[in-house]
């Protein structure tokens, strides 16, 4: 089977996703190219953002027509302030108003990042200070302990723009208890295998991070 990857981040996600790849499927392999792919093989492109992601998953349904020898499209995107149904809304229209259908040896799926890639990464109970010291960080946590409830059903808080910063804010305050800076660019921390099995465990615990396990759970369906 042959996996190809939209992904609407050009830098968390395009560095994160192939480690947790690996986690799940190891003896898959990535290339560089999507015509490169043989057997077991994944390719991963970045869209850039919305709403330019729309237009490179209706490119690369043309491609997968042209070249078909990829059997899943998986475009992974954020939900922000407008969810995870008006999202997959949002894209589907464009791709039916583009007339493009994608052949039927390849199925596509939509993974929604509710409300971002930082919700996700606010699932490891483990690296939560249970006595923080930073009064941002106790301050966040009284408005909404993230190791109890669901993060992707945190609102912000007023003086924050949107759910995505606040969301964002709130994991760097974590990390900073540890003296770990946390940078789009450079996501060390969440790469690493132990971080990604507290995710997992997360969801395996309870039911909260219900679009991460989405992902979890279409990865897994591929062994």
């Amino acid at each position: 089977m042959n996996l190809y990857f939209i992904l609407e981040g050009e830098k968390t996600e395009v560095l994160l996703y192939p480690k947790w790849i690996n986690y799940v499927l190891p003896n898959y392999s990535e290339v560089d190219f999507e015509n490169q792919a043989t057997q077991d093989c994944y390719y991963i492109f970045s869209g850039g953002g919305i709403p330019s992601i729309y237009n490179h998953t209706i490119n690369a349904i043309k491609n997968i027509n042209d070249n078909p020898i990829y059997d899943k499209l998986i475009v992974c995107l954020d939900g922000e302030e407008i969810g995870v149904d008006a999202r997959i809304d949002e894209i589907k229209n464009h791709i039916n108003h583009s007339g493009v259908h994608l052949n039927n040896n390849c199925e596509i799926h939509f993974v929604v990042q509710n409300i971002c890639i930082e919700t996700w990464f606010l699932g490891n109970r483990k690296i939560v200070k249970k006595v923080p010291v930073g009064l941002k960080l106790r301050d966040f946590i009284e408005h909404y302990n993230i190791t109890e409830e669901d993060p992707e059903l945190m609102d912000k808080m007023e003086m924050y723009r949107n759910k995505a910063h606040f969301h964002y804010s709130y994991f760097k305050e974590i990390l900073k208890e540890h003296n770990l800076i946390y940078r789009k660019s450079k996501p060390t921390i969440v790469m690493e295998k132990s971080y990604f099995q507290q995710l997992e465990k997360r969801v395996d615990e309870t039911e909260h991070l219900p679009t991460f396990k989405q992902l979890i759970d279409l990865l897994y369906s591929f062994v």
